[in-house]
């Protein structure tokens, strides 16, 4: 009898299984490959460039009343945010949306004339919307500038590992420049654009979704700008020209990535 109770139970067993799927897991894809290749991806975060311009390398025209001005230009650094939309690992495009500081000071080149001419005036109009008042002669700007770049950057991984999400590139990159300028205190000049471009190299490190990348650049700005109500016949008369480089600048970003 416990043999036929055995043999039932034996039997339910198996019809009870007969429809069950077992899956065995055991060689499902590993997160390892000898095949797969490390693959950069759209990422974004924070810039900064450690900017110094230098005077030898600024050109400028700065003239009030038809008289030729000396100015010195000092920066801060030029920070903000980067993103990077690679096509694939040698090829890619980058943007920068940033900010920069210009401190500019002119002075008339003959300023004993020039406080006398003003005085002058002063004379003639009575102090009453004076042509050029003393703080046209000698003064500073505070120029605030919103930077946008677009390029192309181009490299060769000189490592690059799946297994371990790893990537060190060395790259380079050209790009073109636009923005905007700002003009803080009262100035009598109209805020123009700026334009310019910038090349330059470096070496990218990624591991896993953070990416931190440094090298040097080389950048050259441009703007152009005249009185908003000129003073004289010529607007060239009243006019604010600067044209600068700045050469093997220092830079640094971090970035994740989105996807």
């Amino acid at each position: 009898m416990s043999k036929f109770f055995f043999a039932l139970a034996l039997g339910a067993a198996a019809f009870c299984y007969a429809d069950t799927v077992f899956i065995d897991n055991s060689m499902a894809a590993d997160n390892k490959s000898d095949i797969n290749e490390y693959e950069e991806r759209f990422a974004i975060g924070p810039y900064i460039e450690f900017t110094n311009i230098k005077m030898d390398n600024v050109n400028w025209d700065y003239t009030v009343n038809g008289r030729r001005y000396d100015i010195s230009v000092n920066n801060t650094f030029t920070f903000g945010g980067t993103g990077i939309l690679p096509f694939n690992n040698y090829v890619g495009i980058y943007a920068i949306l940033a900010y920069q500081f210009l401190g500019v000071s002119y002075k008339d080149k003959n300023l004993k004339e020039a406080y006398a001419i003003q005085e002058a005036m002063e004379i003639e109009y009575d102090g009453w919307n004076v042509p050029v008042e003393k703080d046209d002669i000698e003064g500073h700007h505070q120029i605030h500038i919103a930077l946008a770049q677009i390029g192309v950057d181009f490299g060769v991984p000189l490592y690059s590992s799946y297994n371990y999400q790893f990537m060190c590139k060395l790259y380079g990159f050209l790009g073109g420049i636009t923005g905007k300028t700002f003009f803080q205190n009262d100035s009598k000049y109209l805020a123009p654009a700026i334009w310019g471009y910038t090349y330059g190299a470096g070496l990218r490190v990624a591991f896993h979704a953070f990416t931190l990348a440094g090298g040097i650049r080389n950048t050259h700005e441009y703007f152009h700008t005249y009185y908003e109500q000129p003073i004289s016949d010529k607007k060239e008369n009243e006019e604010f020209m600067l044209d600068f480089d700045a050469f093997l600048q220092p830079y640094v970003s971090l970035t994740i990535d989105l996807f």
